[in-house]
């Protein structure tokens, strides 16, 4: 079945502040989820990954309170909490609030002072399939207090608000790529980053005979945070043999003179960045060029890397990868793979757009018919990044 795309928009959310509050929001900010359609564990080694943002999005409603203390609503029907300016820039329950509280501690670091705001959240980005609804929720907010208070933050400077709000008060460690792309996404286009020193170009998706599918596999493996480590330790490890700095100083020849010293497990995790950045350029220049088979060629080694020497991979997203080859419209897969960390969440392919519902339904059926597994899917293209939807005159 197809994830419910309930449709966000102004005439939808004012209402529902009015409702909340008592009277108008003053500004309305949007910031969409995000799927990376190839460049895995390349981020933390100072590599490239191509995401594109989504059509999905979480919005911010805010207005001035007439209260002095922060009111905020996390989700339509949830209740309101009320914090004290004081409270609002330190962690506290409920949890979700801390995405706020962290983006607001860190815009007064940066000198700027948010007034208590009444505030309400809508999403349409699905949490918990690893489409960066938190992301979404960072930059949104960011974007949204920034313009009420007057402020200038640049797109660049909001995805690192977001990143440190993920690690100061959401404590998750994450790399910079999904705030990136939520903030300066462009409609239409993906970003090709380097992680190294941010600087990235916009690769054009026009081409309407060509969609972005992504399934949930549904599942999500325990052991994800343990192997997140070891292979990042892996990487650090590999480093150490061949003399670099990041594994992008390295080359395929370097891997191959020092093969032994490595030892398999060392040089197999090398060998997927090595060559995932090598992917990530080729997919980037196929995709301009509007060479879809070169890409998928490009997705595909991507995840047979990632499951063979990353090994980050498991049997359901294999199973789902596997079927973009043999269900009955496998011809009008251009190429799949997994997408995000590993261990479980979803794949993306592309996929011919006259066929994509029907490529949908059969992988759909096939995964149900293999594992018993329900499952949903999403048909879209390239988003645009954070912007305002409403600014009251």
């Amino acid at each position: 079945m197809d994830l419910e795309q309930r449709s966000i928009s102004v005439d939808s959310l004012l209402p529902h502040y009015e409702r909340y509050f008592g009277h108008r929001p003053a500004i309305i900010a949007a910031a969409p989820g995000r799927v990376n359609l190839i460049g895995e564990h390349t981020d933390y080694n100072n590599g490239f990954v191509l995401p594109m943002a989504l059509e999905m999005i979480n919005a911010v409603s805010v207005a001035p309170s007439p209260t002095g203390k922060h009111r905020w609503v996390g989700s339509l029907g949830d209740s309101i909490i009320e914090l004290s300016p004081e409270e609002a820039s330190r962690p506290g329950d409920p949890f979700w609030s801390n995405y706020v509280r962290g983006v607001v501690c860190m815009l007064e670091r940066r000198g700027v002072k948010v007034p208590p705001v009444d505030m309400l959240v809508d999403s349409n980005v699905p949490r918990g399939g690893g489409l960066s609804s938190s992301a979404a929720f960072e930059v949104s907010v960011c974007t949204a207090l920034a313009a009420l208070c007057g402020a200038d933050v640049p797109p660049t400077e909001s995805a690192l608000i977001g990143q440190q709000t993920e690690h100061e008060f959401v404590h998750v460690p994450c790399g910079i790529m999904d705030q990136f792309i939520s903030a300066n996404g462009k409609k239409d286009h993906a970003l090709m980053l380097d992680c190294k020193d941010l600087s990235y170009r916009y690769i054009p998706m026009t081409d309407p005979s060509v969609s972005v599918l992504v399934i949930d596999s549904a599942v999500k493996h325990s052991l994800a945070d343990g192997g997140y480590a070891a292979r990042r330790k892996n990487c650090e490890d590999a480093c150490g043999v061949l003399g670099v700095q990041s594994l992008r100083e390295a080359t395929l020849e370097m891997l191959e003179q020092h093969k032994n010293r490595l030892g398999d497990l060392c040089y197999r995790r090398a060998r997927h960045v090595v060559a995932e950045n090598l992917r990530v350029s080729a997919f980037a220049d196929a995709v301009q060029r509007g060479d879809w088979e070169t890409a998928g060629i490009a997705m595909r080694g991507s995840h047979a890397s990632l499951r063979d020497d990353f090994e980050v991979s498991c049997a359901e997203v294999d199973t789902l990868v596997g079927l973009s080859y043999t269900i009955p419209s496998a011809e009008s897969v251009y190429g799949a793979r997994m997408t995000g960390g590993g261990f479980g969440g979803c794949i993306v392919a592309l996929v011919k757009s006259n066929a994509v519902e029907q490529v949908a339904h059969e992988m759909l059926e096939g995964y149900r018919e293999a594992l018993g597994i329900e499952t949903t899917y999403i048909v879209t293209r390239p988003g645009q990044g954070a912007h305002l939807l409403f600014q009251e005159k």
